[in-house]
């Protein structure tokens, strides 16, 4: 909380408001959107990739979420403020950060896929500048965040190597959708 109470301490209308923007861009929409756009628009296999971290990343957040039902700083420590702009936005409990967990599973397949550098760096930049906009908000803690960027990033890197080998094949592209299925209705019933 010790870090928490130090980000309240440079609070400022102008950084309140960049660090609002920031973290939209770890909205859960995000990953079916820029999916679904590498999908159609770039390259079927980063699209196929991009869904897939974002899709693990969300149920397992959201499994993480239900079982260890922990609160939100403001209502572990009343004495702690929040942006309370954020506040609208920040529902249900705090452990892990859903919206850290979407841009790195987002950001961080766009830069693991990408040879270009400048794409790496900003795809890095964007994900870092969503998490730390997370704690900033005042809605999560450290704690919060760097489980959602270990999430993230396994998902990331477990999911490359295994696209990579079922996308040559129909049966391996199959075999990972219907994984993907049972995934998510075991998560449903939970």
């Amino acid at each position: 909380m010790e870090f928490l109470y130090w980000l309240e301490s440079i609070r400022n209308p102008i950084l309140d408001t960049l660090m609002l923007i920031s973290t939209e861009f770890g909205n859960e929409l995000l990953f079916i959107v820029a999916g679904l756009l590498m999908f159609w628009c770039i390259d079927k296999k980063q699209g196929y990739y991009v869904l897939l971290a974002g899709f693990f990343g969300v149920y397992l957040n959201q499994f993480l979420k239900i079982t260890c039902r922990i609160p939100r700083p403001w209502v572990k420590d009343p004495s702690f403020t929040i942006v309370e702009s954020a506040r609208e936005a920040a529902t249900g409990y705090s452990f892990p950060s859903g919206h850290t967990q979407c841009a790195t599973g987002v950001y961080g397949s766009i830069a693991r896929s990408h040879r270009n550098w400048i794409v790496r760096t900003v795809s890095v930049a964007i994900l870092v500048t969503v998490a730390f906009s997370r704690m900033y908000l005042g809605v999560h803690t450290p704690l919060d965040v760097l489980v959602s960027l270990g999430i993230g990033l396994f998902f990331v890197f477990a999911l490359y190597p295994i696209l990579d080998k079922a996308f040559t094949s129909h049966l391996g592209m199959l075999a990972l959708f219907a994984f993907c299925t049972l995934f998510g209705l075991a998560n449903l019933l939970f």
